[in-house]
């Protein structure tokens, strides 16, 4: 096996492991829009986030150089040809200023990110996007950010959660651990997840600083407000939430 080969398999088998749940496809070849010619997919990832599918395209850069902006630009162009809605671009070199400068400043609506592969054990690849960006008048691909799995409690009853915030508009977010739905939260009102429990944010108390984009997600206060008769175990899908369930 070649030496890019390798690099692509490995980065295939990570995603594989965090969403086990998503279509994932090595070397796809999707017509252009725009184009209107074949277009060769490294690692081609079909996911469902706000309820909508997500089209991720992953490409595998095995240079003896860094990447430059118009390699950025290269990427960029290719990623409307193919309709995507995110898009990583993996080196194995590392890239120059300039080029993550233009990813930083990029404003269509395709989120885009670099890595390097030396890093990517610590990265963390995530299509978790903002419903309320993505729906406002000038939509935006915004990212939530998840904090470690959190241990609520109410009347004896146990159960985790990961708190997002969106990293544009601070938008908070709840995942779940019990039935994995993703859900914006609010101070007014009660939400409800498929396990059957009403979750709220704690109002901040007076002199508290509002929640605003780039915060630590675990800064915001969930807590469990009610309990809805259909709350069962049947309703899990995480065996760490199980765990818990039985020992209850």
């Amino acid at each position: 096996m070649k030496d890019w080969e390798k690099y692509e398999g490995q980065i295939f088998e990570k995603l594989k492991k965090e969403f086990p749940d998503s279509d994932i496809k090595k070397n796809q070849k999707i017509k252009g829009i725009f184009s209107k010619r074949s277009r060769q997919i490294d690692i081609l990832v079909t996911a469902n986030s706000i309820g909508k599918k997500l089209k991720v395209v992953i490409d595998c850069k095995k240079f003896s150089k860094k990447i430059n902006v118009k390699t950025v630009e290269s990427f960029i162009g290719f990623l409307e040809d193919v309709g995507a809605n995110l898009g990583i671009l993996i080196t194995n070199i590392g890239y120059t200023k300039s080029a993550y400068t233009r990813i930083e400043n990029y404003v269509r609506d395709i989120r885009l990110d670099i890595v390097e592969f030396s890093k990517l054990e610590d990265y963390h690849f995530n299509w978790y996007i903002c419903e309320a960006c993505y729906n406002s008048e000038k939509p935006r691909m915004s990212e939530v950010y998840w904090s470690e799995p959190n241990l609520l409690e109410f009347n004896g009853l146990f159960q985790l959660i990961e708190i997002g915030t969106c990293d544009y508009c601070g938008t908070p977010h709840i995942r779940c651990q019990g039935c994995g739905m993703v859900i914006e939260i609010d101070e007014l009102e009660f939400t409800n997840c498929m396990c059957g429990l009403s979750f709220a944010v704690e109002p901040n108390r007076p002199g508290d600083e509002p929640n605003r984009p780039g915060d630590d997600p675990s800064d915001v206060k969930v807590v469990i407000k009610e309990i809805e008769e259909n709350y069962s175990e049947e309703n899990f899908v995480d065996p760490n939430q199980l765990d818990l369930f039985d020992q209850k």
